[in-house]
């Protein structure tokens, strides 16, 4: 009865996340959006109508201050809590015991991993933002083309996935961290303002689609997930001394 327990217990099970679904989400996104005739490249553009009204962005590319403000603002918050847990790492005897050294390592690697693979994957998928086309007033001759389309010579290659919108998604990181609720439904929301709000911004400058959002966001949560599978950032549990 006792192992039983300790089996079940929520430490263990958030010790050892499962990758089966955030993996097969992913594949499915890939293919919702990356064939034609699955709805993927229709539900895209209806998406992108939204912030496009035939000859501008609902958002200028040249926006000023607002630019500065929600373009670098969230960079400087991720970069602001990469410091924190590099210092955590490195001098974890200043900092809470529910954090530790096996935590904040964890945290950073996420920091770290998830835009990493996000930008260098753009080499290989070779998709272009909305604003690189010519449906959308670009002065290049580039059509719309999905993720398993041939593409032409010279074809951009710089947005799928979202690299931006990928520091927030990195966020994720803090729900495999912890086993209690409270800081997992923290990383939840926290990915979720950050990603999504960072995602949203860049769709209404014309700098990705929708589908490079979510699966923007489905990646992170593969990289998140299987990177806590190997660093077991949730266990042993110690958050009840501080």
């Amino acid at each position: 009865m006792n192992s039983l327990t300790k089996v079940d217990s929520p430490t263990q099970v958030a010790d050892r996340p499962g990758v089966f679904w955030p993996c097969a989400i992913l594949i499915g996104l890939v293919g919702f959006f990356g064939f034609h005739g699955t709805g993927g490249e229709s539900f895209d553009l209806w998406f992108q109508a939204i912030f496009w009204n035939g000859s501008a962005w609902l958002i200028p590319k040249d926006s000023g201050f607002f630019h500065t403000l929600a373009y670098n603002g969230p960079k400087v918050l991720i970069i602001s809590w990469a410091i924190l847990l590099l210092l955590a790492a490195a001098l974890p005897a200043y900092f809470p015991a529910c954090l530790g050294r096996r935590r904040a390592l964890y945290l950073l690697a996420c920091l770290a991993v998830v835009p990493v693979v996000c930008t260098q994957l753009r080499s290989i998928t070779q998709m272009a933002t909305p604003s690189d086309l010519a449906m959308y007033g670009a002065p290049s001759s580039f059509p719309h083309l999905l993720l398993f389309d041939a593409k032409p010579l010279g074809y951009p290659s710089h947005a799928f996935p979202a690299g931006h919108a990928s520091g927030g998604f990195a966020l994720l990181s803090i729900y495999f961290a912890w086993a209690e609720f409270r800081p997992r439904r923290i990383g939840l929301i926290l990915a979720g303002i950050f990603g999504g709000g960072m995602g949203l911004y860049q769709i209404a400058r014309g700098e990705h689609f929708i589908s490079h959002t979510v699966v923007t966001a489905a990646l992170a949560w593969v990289l998140c997930a299987g990177l806590a599978r190997m660093l077991r950032p949730a266990a042993p549990l110690n958050c009840s001394a501080s």
